[in-house]
C-alpha cells in the first residue's frame, strides 16, 4: 500500500507539472537597438496567467508579471527588475506580491530593492512552539491546526559595494527597514491555536531595522552553476520604531555551487537563525514550507532559534526551440530543526530530515525559471510550485 500511494502521488505530480505548464504563456520583448551601439542589451518582459496546485495552497490560479531591463553591459546582472504576483486559491488564500530591484538609484553606486506584500490565507498551521510538537495527520481534516492569518509588508533594502569578494564578485554592506502588520485568529473553536491563545499576540506592529553584509562570487543570480554567496546581518524591532515588541535578530547565510561533472550543479545552503526577545508567534523562526525542509507541512515547526541545510543536484536535461524553452530537474535533501525554551540545547539532536525531486522549465529568457518539487519526510508527502530556485 505505501509503495501504491507513493506512485499514485509521483503520477499525480508529474500531471501537475505538465498542467502548470500548458497553462503558462509568455512574452519576450526586445528592446529597440541601435545598431551603433552594440553595448545595449534587452529587455525581457514574461505576462504569465498561472493556474497550478501545491498541497500548501491547493488549486491556485493568478498572474505574474516580470520585466527585466537588462541595460548596457555594465549594468550587472541587470539594470532592474520588476515582479508582480496576483492570486488566490481554492483554500482562501490571497495574495498581492509586488518587487522592484534596481543595481543603480538614483543613479547613483547603490543597489537597492522595494517590496510590498498583502497577505490573507484562511488555512495557516499552528502545530505549537518548539521542535517536538505533536502530530496527527486524521487532525488535518479536522482544520485542528488552522488559523487565519493576514499580513502587510513593506520592505527596502540598500546595498553598495565597498570591495571585491572572489574572482568576480563584490563585497557589499547593507541596510534594511520593514515594516509589517499581522493579524491572526481562530478558524475553529476547538484547535491547536486556542489551546496556547491565553499566551499569544494575535496582532500587532513588528518593524525593524537592520544591516549587515553580503559577499557574492556567483556567476548567475537566477541559475548559478559555481560560486559563493555569504550573507551575515542583524535587526532590531522597538517600540522606538512603532513595534509591539522588543526583540533583536541576528542571521547567517552560506551557498555553495559547484559543476562537479558537466551539466550537473551541486548547490548548498546552510542557513541559521537566532533571536532574542518576546517574539509574537507569527514573528518566530519556522520551517517547513517550500524553502527547506519540504516534505513537511506548512510551518511545521516553529521556535526562537533554527538551523536548515539543504543540498540540491540540479541539471538541464534538454531543450526545443533553439534553447528558448529549456526542461531540467533535481534532487534535493533537507535537514534542519528549531529550538526553543520546550527543546533540548544539543544542537544534533532530533534533526528532521525530507528529501525528493522536481523538475523546472525555463521559458524564452534563461534568467525565468518556473519550479516545482515534490517533498517527502516521515510525516506526508508534500508538493511544490514556485518561480526560480529556491537558492
Amino acid at each position: 500500500m505505501p509503495v501504491l500511494n507513493l506512485l499514485r502521488a509521483a503520477i499525480f505530480f508529474i500531471f501537475i507539472k505538465l498542467f502548470l505548464f500548458v497553462s503558462v504563456n509568455g512574452q519576450v520583448l526586445p528592446q529597440p537597438q541601435d545598431d551603433s551601439d552594440d553595448d545595449i542589451r534587452k529587455v525581457q518582459t514574461s505576462l504569465l496567467p498561472i493556474l497550478g496546485y501545491t498541497s500548501d495552497t491547493g488549486l491556485f490560479g493568478g498572474i505574474f508579471l516580470q520585466r527585466i531591463n537588462y541595460g548596457n553591459s555594465s549594468d550587472q546582472p541587470f539594470r532592474n527588475n520588476f515582479r508582480t504576483d496576483i492570486g488566490g486559491s481554492l483554500k482562501g488564500e490571497l495574495k498581492f506580491q509586488a518587487i522592484f530591484d534596481q543595481t543603480s538609484t538614483f543613479n547613483t553606486d547603490i543597489r537597492s530593492r522595494l517590496a510590498t506584500e498583502l497577505f490573507r490565507s484562511r488555512y495557516t498551521h499552528y502545530f505549537g512552539l518548539g521542535n517536538d510538537t505533536a502530530f496527527s495527520e486524521s487532525l488535518i481534516s479536522e482544520e485542528f491546526y488552522y488559523y487565519e492569518l493576514r499580513t502587510a509588508e513593506l520592505l527596502f533594502q540598500g546595498r553598495k559595494t565597498v570591495g571585491e569578494f572572489g574572482f568576480y564578485g563584490n563585497f557589499d554592506l547593507f541596510t534594511n527597514i520593514q515594516i509589517s502588520y499581522t493579524d491572526a485568529s481562530e478558524v475553529v473553536d476547538d484547535s491547536r491555536i486556542s489551546q496556547d491563545i491565553a499566551n499569544l499576540s494575535l496582532n500587532g506592529w513588528l518593524n525593524k531595522l537592520g544591516a549587515g553584509i553580503i559577499l557574492d562570487d556567483r556567476d548567475s543570480e537566477f541559475d548559478p552553476t559555481e560560486g559563493f554567496r555569504y550573507e551575515a546581518g542583524f535587526q532590531g524591532s522597538h517600540s522606538l520604531i512603532g513595534s509591539d515588541t522588543n526583540l533583536f535578530d541576528l542571521w547567517l547565510e552560506v551557498r555553495h555551487y559547484l559543476e562537479v561533472i558537466p551539466n550537473i550543479v551541486f548547490a548548498q545552503k546552510i542557513r541559521a537563525e537566532y533571536q532574542i526577545g518576546d517574539a509574537p508567534f507569527w514573528g518566530l523562526s519556522t520551517i517547513g514550507d517550500e524553502k527547506g525542509l519540504r516534505g513537511y507541512y506548512l510551518d511545521r515547526f516553529r521556535g526562537n532559534h533554527s538551523v536548515i541545510h539543504i543540498i540540491e543536484a540540479r541539471t538541464w536535461l534538454f531543450s526545443i526551440f533553439d534553447d528558448q524553452i529549456k526542461f531540467g530537474g533535481q534532487l534535493f535533501w533537507d535537514t534542519g530543526r528549531v529550538f526553543s525554551e520546550n527543546d533540548s540545547n544539543q544542537f544534533f539532536d532530533d534533526w528532521k530530515h525530507s528529501y525528493g525531486f522536481g523538475g523546472a522549465i525555463s521559458l524564452l529568457n534563461p534568467d525565468f525559471i518556473i519550479r516545482g518539487d515534490m517533498g517527502f519526510s516521515n510525516e506526508a508527502v508534500r508538493i511544490y510550485a514556485g518561480i526560480g530556485y529556491i537558492f
